[in-house]
């Protein structure tokens, strides 16, 4: 994938991005994916964008998090588990549901976190 030369991304590009990073735990790899795709300004909007979609989840489902029956992860793995439904794209961000998320917490279908990937 060459460089995107364009200074402001749009939303589609930006989930095209994240499903070509193809997210599978290694944040190491995903960050060099985007570096090597994206200036830094596209870099900076893109981990904005991944922080946004994050929050939206944390208030979308907390109530259903921290309710009963509950979605059974701690804070960390909170911040692991919603991370990591945008990691694996705008499709299975768009369909999560309660259900969803308390079953891939039940079985630890998640990994520890996306949002590594735009740390320094």
């Amino acid at each position: 994938m060459k460089t995107i030369n364009i200074n402001t991304l749009t939303i589609d590009q930006m989930w095209d991005l994240i499903k070509k990073a193809k997210w599978n735990g290694d944040y190491k790899r995903v960050k060099s994916f985007f570096g090597e795709n994206l200036n830094v300004s596209q870099f900076k909007q893109l981990e904005e964008f991944v922080r946004e979609k994050q929050n939206d989840l944390h208030e979308r489902f907390e109530d259903d998090w921290l309710g009963n029956p509950g979605i059974q992860v701690t804070d960390d793995g909170w911040d692991d588990l919603t991370a990591e439904v945008v990691g694996r794209g705008k499709k299975f961000y768009d369909e999560i549901t309660v259900k969803k998320l308390q079953e891939m917490a039940k079985r630890c279908d998640y990994h520890e976190n996306f949002l590594y990937s735009f740390q320094d």
